[in-house]
Order: C-alpha cells, then structure tokens, then sequence
C-alpha cells in the first residue's frame, strides 16, 4: 500500500509542476468567454427580465392598495356610524334634574332608556319582517 501511495504522490507533484502548453492564449480565453455567454440564450434572458418588471410592477401596485386601503378608510362610513351614534344620543331627553344626579343614577336612567330604545327598535324590525312577508 504504501508504494502506491508514494508512485501517486510522485505522479501528482509531476502533474502539479507542469504548466500547460498554450499556443494562442488570447484565442483560448476568446473561446471560453464565447462558450459562457452562449449558456443562457438572449430570448429567455428577455422573458426572465420582462417577468421580473412584470412581478415588480404588481408587487408595488398589491402593496399601494393596502396602504390605501389601511390609511384612508371611506369618509362615508366613519360619517355614518357618527351620525347613527348622534341620532340615538339625540333621541334620549334627559331630566331636568341631570347635572344634580349621582353617577349612578345617571347610569340607571341610561341604561334604562337604551333598553327602551332596544325594545323599540326591535319591535320596528320585526314590523317591516311581517310587512315584507305579507307582500
């Protein structure tokens, strides 16, 4: 075992100090360069990239409806939800009373009065049901 050990590191340090013989080396490299940029053809170099913009340009329009979506909700919802809160904090009347009331009567006659609202509210509803279902 060991001759064939030392004849293969006689052959590789032989192999390793020998310098290629080289003619034309300009014509050698010409040849390699010619042999790399003919791997990858120009057509589909063309469609990577025109993909590559393609999936950019939708990324980057994806991304802009979220920001607009997230930033700047409609102005009719925030308006409508206020208006709905104002027409039912309109509805109630307070008593004359009200600033002389503790905190917890105040709280007794608002809860009272939302449960009154509450009541009043559903009977409406299921009125315009019965309607609907008689025509």
């Amino acid at each position: 075992m060991k001759q064939e050990d030392k004849q293969y590191e006689k052959w590789l340090a032989e192999v390793k100090s020998r310098q290629p013989i080289l003619d034309n080396p300009e014509e050698l490299t010409a040849s390699i360069l010619d042999r790399i940029s003919g791997i990858s053809p120009p057509k589909k170099q063309r469609k990577f990239l025109i993909g590559a913009w393609a999936s950019g340009i939708a990324a980057t329009l994806l991304l802009l409806l979220f920001i607009n979506d997230t930033c700047f909700t409609p102005v009719s919802q925030r308006t409508g939800k206020q208006n709905e809160y104002d027409n039912w904090s309109n509805s109630i009347p307070l008593p004359a009373n009200w600033e002389e009331m503790r905190l917890q009567e105040k709280n007794i006659y608002l809860s009272s009065q939302y449960t009154q609202h509450r009541k009043f509210r559903k009977a409406q509803i299921l009125q315009v049901i019965k309607e609907k279902r008689l025509k």
